[in-house]
C-alpha cells in the first residue's frame, strides 16, 4: 500500500475497525423521549418544561380573558327583546307572509289537505294538529283582556307588559272547534290563517276608495282582511261558499308584534262550505292591507294549498 494516499488509508482504517469505533452513533427516538445523562424528556429539561407550562398559561388566560371582554361588550350593544337588524333592507323585510294550519309536520313537503269525510282516521291527524296549535291559546297567563280602544300598541308604548289576550269563541260559535273535529267530520273544513311574525309591523289602513273589491263589503279599519278563491279558473267555479272567521279577518289590535312572554298570535279561519266531492281544489289565500304586498314568486302575502274532500267507502282501495 503505497503512503500518502489518504482513501487507501481511510478504507484500511475502517475495515480494521479503529476509526470506524470512534464515529458518533445518531440518538434513538428512546432516548430522546428520556435521557437520563442530559436529563431531558421530549429534549426539555425540568425547568424548560415549567418556564414554557407556565408561559403557556398566562398567554392562553389573557387570550380567553380578551375574547371574554369583547363578547361582553358586543352582548351589552343587543337588545334581548329586538333583533339587531330588522325592517326594510334586511333579511327579514317588511313585508309579512301568509301561513296556514293543518299542516302535518311529518309530511313536510305537502300542501294539501286530503281527507276522506267517511273515514275519521283520515282526517285525524288534521284534527290533531290543529288541537295541537291551538293548545296555546288556552294559556292565558301573562295576558290580559284588550277592550275598546286597548291594544298592543300599549305594551310597545311601555304602558303595559302583557299582550292582548286571545279569544277561540268566535270560532267555535261558527262550528269550528274541536267538538265537531272543526268541521272536517262534516265536510266543510276549517283552516287557520296568520300573518307571520314581524317586529314592529302593523297593519296600514287603505284610504279613500282603494280597498281592493275581493274584501271592499267586510273590511274594517285597523284589520287584516283575508280572501280565499280558486288557484286557476277551474278552481274558481268549485270552490264554492267560503265563510271568514271573522269576517273582518285578523284584527289589527293585537299588533304590533313584539317579544313579549306568552304573546298570543291573532288568526283567522276561512271554513269551506261547499266544496266538491273527490276533486282537488287549488286554493290561494291573501291577506289584505294597505302595507301588504302580494308577491307570488316569493309568496308575500298570500298562501296556496289544496283540498281535497273524498267522499267514498273507506274499504274501497281503488281510488288514490
Amino acid at each position: 500500500m503505497a503512503k500518502g494516499n489518504p482513501i487507501e488509508e481511510q478504507n484500511q482504517l475502517m475495515a480494521n475497525g479503529s476509526k470506524a469505533d470512534t464515529v458518533e452513533q445518531p440518538e434513538g427516538f428512546k432516548k430522546f423521549l428520556y435521557n437520563k445523562e442530559a436529563g431531558t424528556v421530549l429534549g426539555r429539561t425540568a425547568k424548560s418544561w415549567m418556564q414554557i407550562t407556565v408561559f403557556y398559561i398566562i398567554f392562553y388566560t389573557l387570550l380567553a380573558g380578551f375574547w371574554v371582554g369583547c363578547l361582553a361588550i358586543f352582548l351589552n350593544t343587543l337588545d334581548p327583546k329586538v333583533p339587531r337588524f330588522y325592517g326594510k333592507g334586511t333579511i327579514i323585510g317588511v313585508n309579512p307572509g301568509l301561513g296556514y294550519q293543518p299542516w302535518i309536520k311529518e309530511n313536510p313537503d305537502s300542501t294539501m289537505i286530503k281527507f276522506n269525510i267517511r273515514d275519521p282516521e283520515s282526517y285525524s291527524p288534521f284534527v290533531k294538529q290543529m288541537d295541537s296549535y291551538l293548545s296555546k291559546y288556552e294559556n292565558t297567563n301573562g295576558t290580559r283582556k284588550c277592550d275598546g280602544t286597548m291594544s298592543n300598541k300599549d305594551a310597545a308604548k311601555g304602558d303595559f307588559e302583557e299582550s292582548c289576550q286571545f279569544s277561540l269563541a268566535d270560532f267555535e260559535k261558527a262550528g269550528c272547534s274541536a267538538k265537531n273535529g272543526y268541521g272536517f267530520k262534516d265536510g266543510k273544513p276549517c283552516v287557520i290563517l296568520s300573518l307571520n311574525r314581524l317586529i314592529g309591523w302593523e297593519p296600514t289602513d287603505y284610504e279613500g276608495d282603494s280597498i281592493p273589491e275581493q274584501v271592499r263589503d267586510r273590511y274594517k279599519k285597523g284589520s287584516i282582511a283575508l280572501h280565499c278563491d280558486g288557484t286557476n279558473n277551474p278552481d274558481k267555479e268549485h270552490i264554492g261558499k267560503v265563510t271568514y272567521i271573522p269576517s273582518s279577518g285578523i284584527d289589527g289590535k293585537y299588533y304590533p308584534y313584539q317579544v313579549m312572554d306568552n304573546y298570543h298570535q291573532p288568526i283567522a279561519m276561512v271554513k269551506f262550505d261547499s266544496l266538491p266531492r273527490n276533486q282537488v281544489v287549488l286554493v290561494e289565500c291573501r291577506a289584505f292591507a294597505s302595507n301588504i304586498v302580494h308577491d307570488i314568486t316569493s309568496r308575500l302575502g298570500l298562501v296556496h294549498f289544496e283540498v281535497y274532500l273524498q267522499d267514498k267507502d273507506p274499504k274501497d282501495k281503488t281510488t288514490a
